[in-house]
């Protein structure tokens, strides 16, 4: 019975047991060479980024008329802006799911506020009203896919994707209640980004963009990221 026990605990302790990929490399029994942790790893991966990003926006002429109620009487303003290039910060949230050793995809959302946003020129349609302040503002919304590669030199990761979906920005002035702009599309964009390892749980990241669509459309985030396997899987 104490035969049992100690041959049970043996193949519990056994290289093979315990997962490791051992081979014999000599005529001397025990005497194994093993590979290193993550080498041969192959599976999904699951992180999660938190970064603050900035956006440079590309703003649409604006030229419409719009009824606002003030007062009780309904006044008629016309509200026009040329073409402008504005700016919004926010937050970002990134889910990124790792297929194989270089390709992931992610699904994210971004949730921000208008920083600099369309100068807009109000004036009353009747000349029964002065003309109104500007103080627009506003806040954006993005729901994006990505699909990228990455590589690994060291602690550090580098890496290129390509993102796709909607973005919305709504903007009003506060002087015209009721009455709410936006500026909506499809946003395509093309990145690069790379990130270091802090710990094997932690990594701190840097990811630059623009938009295949509008050269003007660019931003910059700066994220931490959150990592379900220690170094990913890897060593």
């Amino acid at each position: 019975m104490r035969a049992a026990w100690i041959m049970a605990l043996l193949g519990l302790s056994s290289p093979a047991m315990a997962g490791r990929h051992c081979a014999e490399v000599s005529a001397v029994v025990g005497y194994q060479r093993c590979s290193r942790f993550g080498t041969e790893w192959t599976g999904g991966t699951l992180s999660w980024e938190l970064g603050l990003t900035i956006q440079r926006i590309p703003f649409d002429p604006i030229d419409k008329d719009v009824d606002v109620m003030q007062a009780g009487n309904r006044i008629s303003y016309r509200v026009h802006a040329a073409g402008s290039i504005g700016s919004a910060t926010g937050l970002r949230l990134r889910n990124i799911y790792g297929l194989a050793d270089h390709f992931y995809v992610t699904s994210e959302l971004t949730l921000g506020r208008l920083t600099v946003g369309p100068q807009l020129d109000i004036s009353p349609v009747a000349r029964a009203a002065m003309p109104i302040e500007n103080a627009t503002t506003g806040v954006l919304v993005e729901g994006l896919l990505a699909a990228g590669a990455r590589s690994s030199l060291g602690v550090v990761h580098l890496g290129t994707e390509l993102a796709f979906g909607p973005r919305a920005v709504l903007y009003s002035n506060d002087r015209l209640q009721g009455a709410l702009f936006d500026q909506s599309g499809l946003l395509v964009e093309a990145r690069a980004h790379a990130s270091m390892w802090l710990s094997m749980h932690w990594t701190i990241g840097v990811m630059a963009a623009t938009s295949v669509i509008d050269r003007h459309d660019v931003s910059m985030t700066l994220s931490l990221g959150l990592h379900a396997f220690p170094y990913d899987g890897g060593a």
